[in-house]
């Protein structure tokens, strides 16, 4: 999403009043700070301005996986350096190994919280801080860092990869090995998203180059490349350890013993007589599944009627679209003369839309007026919604938004 958008949309729920009282209460650590009423659509977005005012290292708890993808992938539009901690996998058969991809994310992100001071914005799920992680500290210390041009001997490395257990083999196909050939060395790191290729004159790294494990060809020049050199197995802590004392935690969905500093809920959490005057809500727009062209052509002039209310409140509109042909295919779909004046068309990824009514505030997920879609159906926008998988998100599931009553959207 372009900058200058995204840092608008933060600014304006930051400045609407019934959010401003409680960053201020989160700033002086009035504990617990709860935010009622924000539907799930809309929980990404206060996350993102909660982590644009407070400078530090905040952990996003889901109650679920599927939760934890969902938001993600939203918060990404708003937030777009936000760190994904998977849950580590087990085996649930025997002689099966866990996702290697899967545990050097984790290795990756641990890492950088190691290494990193600055504040980071990370996504987990409450149950993965109990699971199994290198001891806190373990990591600063198990790794190597080699940088072009500087002088290191090619014997030297192939004994650290080797005492580090790297298996030699004559083409490097998964993390933990290592090949030679002449003066270069290849090896891929436990932590590593792509291997790396060190090539030697004389005592000299002359090129350090990522290189694709299936092409074996370089894809681009490095200045530098961390290489884990012991720690990768250690399970003698746990990912709790890496929760620093003055980070914060924000409870998705909190149980009713939560902890956390921050809270988050669809539902009233608060203690006094319920309050929507910060609640972030559904924006009076549903889905309906494409059928013949005549209901097609009416839900759109309601769209259209809606967005010509919206505009006439001098509300702030964005739409997201996956691409910038959607965009193209919106504009020519709406086709009314000035329908979409002062409304913003952003590319990103956002299962949902949502209102935040206080601050005159309108979020849309994309029309789906381009394609037919199996997993279109008739009802609320929400969770059934969400995104599958952060590895599909080319797939994601589309909104086919129509306008509907205050009475039939109200209660919801």
């Amino acid at each position: 999403m372009e900058k200058s958008i995204r840092v608008e949309l933060l600014k304006i729920v930051a400045e609407s009043e019934s959010i401003a009282r409680k960053l201020r209460a989160i700033e002086r650590a009035q504990w617990p700070v709860q935010f009622s009423h924000v539907i799930q659509p809309a929980q990404a977005f206060l996350v993102a301005g909660i982590a644009r005012k407070i400078d530090k290292t905040i952990w996003v708890l889901c109650p679920s996986v599927h939760s934890q993808e969902s938001l993600y992938e939203s918060l990404v539009n708003w937030q777009p350096n936000s760190l994904f901690l998977p849950e580590a996998e087990f085996a649930a058969i025997e002689n099966v190994l866990p996702d290697p991809e899967i545990a050097a994310e984790r290795l990756a992100l641990l890492m950088q919280l190691e290494r990193d001071s600055s504040p980071q914005l990370i996504v987990a799920t409450r149950a993965s801080l109990d699971q199994a992680a290198p001891k806190r500290g373990a990591l600063q210390s198990a790794f190597v860092q080699f940088r072009r041009g500087s002088n290191e001997k090619m014997e030297r490395v192939l004994e650290q990869l080797v005492g580090a257990g790297y298996e030699r083999v004559a083409q490097v196909t998964t993390r933990g090995q290592f090949a030679v050939r002449g003066g270069i060395v290849d090896l891929y790191s436990w932590q590593a998203p792509l291997p790396v290729r060190l090539e030697f004159f004389g005592d000299e790294i002359e090129s350090l180059r990522e290189f694709d494990i299936d092409t074996q060809t370089s894809v681009r020049d490095l200045n530098s490349a961390d290489i884990l050199i012991g720690a990768a197995n250690d399970e003698g802590g746990a990912v709790r350890d890496y929760v620093g004392r003055d980070h914060l935690k924000i409870d998705i969905e909190a149980p009713d013993r939560s902890s956390a500093n921050i809270q988050i809920s669809e539902g009233w959490i608060e203690i006094g007589p319920e309050d929507f005057s910060g609640a972030f809500q559904d924006c009076g727009i549903g889905e309906f599944a494409i059928g013949d062209l005549m209901l097609i052509e009416a839900k759109r002039a309601q769209f259209t009627a809606r967005l010509k209310e919206w505009r006439e409140s001098k509300a702030k509109i964005v739409i997201y679209f996956q691409t910038e042909g959607e965009i193209e295919r919106f504009r020519e779909i709406i086709g009314a003369d000035k329908a979409l004046d002062d409304v913003d068309l952003v590319e990103g990824t956002l299962a949902c839309g949502f209102c935040l009514p206080t601050a005159n505030l309108v979020v849309l997920s994309p029309p789906n007026y381009l394609e037919d879609s199996p997993r279109m159906a008739a009802g609320g926008c929400g969770a059934r919604n969400a995104i599958e998988s952060r590895s599909i998100s080319a797939n994601w599931p589309k909104a086919i938004w129509s306008y509907t009553s205050n009475t039939a959207s109200g209660d919801s």
